[in-house]
């Protein structure tokens, strides 16, 4: 039997936080209306923001236009309220036009990612990812950390129309594998989402829990734990994958 393995991409692989703040820093300085502001704090209140946003279309099952369309002049309301409306609209619409742009041109990881990735996959692990995100935007994330010929396949929140932790968007994963539950294996940041998503559908489930990351968003039990992807193949081996 070869283990498929699927990563989450989000706070998994891809450093959401890092990323995100190089671009809104840029912003901090190229913008006028935001250079008084300080970078840190506009990226911790755009990931409140965003984060609330992404919570209400994974329940409601609304597409990712609902936080496009919301994000930053929410983030904009609250940080220059004195800009006129019809300004602050505007600075929202170019705003989100160059975040979307830019945010999968970027690359940071968590420690270790692309090597152990790179080792599972020599060792005969399958590697894909299965993420709630928009196809184009998470293939060019995966381009951008370097894994597009590591990762064997992308399943997406609106190529399965569905989100994690709905068993559609697992099944449409292991269907595009071309393997079952009884030999997949899913990993990611969500207790939720991931572990709880994971072993609904069938599957085997390890909890990567970052010292940076977020607190639990829910108490699915994982299979095993690990903080730092060097553990991972340990990992792998004490659940029998």
């Amino acid at each position: 039997m070869s283990w498929q393995l699927f990563f989450d991409l989000d706070r998994t692989l891809w450093h959401h936080e890092a990323n995100c703040a190089d671009v809104l820093a840029e912003f901090c300085s190229e913008f006028p209306e935001l250079k008084h502001l300080d970078p840190a704090h506009v990226a911790q209140r755009y990931q409140v923001i965003n984060d609330g946003l992404w919570e209400i279309i994974q329940e409601a099952g609304y597409g990712v236009d609902y936080v496009r369309n919301r994000r930053f002049p929410f983030l904009l309301q609250e940080l220059v309220p004195e800009l006129p409306t019809k300004e602050r609209r505007e600075l929202a619409e170019v705003l989100e036009r160059a975040f979307t742009q830019r945010t999968p041109t970027r690359g940071a990881t968590y420690p270790a990612v692309a090597e152990t990735l790179r080792l599972l996959k020599e060792a005969g692990y399958g590697v894909h990812v299965l993420t709630n995100g928009v196809t184009s935007s998470q293939e060019r994330k995966i381009a951008a950390m370097g894994l597009t010929e590591v990762v064997d396949s992308v399943t997406t929140s609106d190529a399965s129309a569905s989100y994690k932790p709905d068993r559609v968007i697992f099944t449409y994963a292991m269907r595009l594998a071309g393997c079952g539950p009884e030999e997949a294996v899913m990993i990611g940041d969500s207790r939720l989402r991931d572990v709880g998503g994971g072993k609904a559908a069938g599957m085997r489930t390890l909890w990567f829990d970052a010292p940076d990351a977020l607190p639990p968003d829910g108490n699915s039990e994982p299979d095993g734990t690990f903080h730092h992807f060097a553990e991972l193949p340990d990992a792998l081996r004490r659940i029998g994958a």
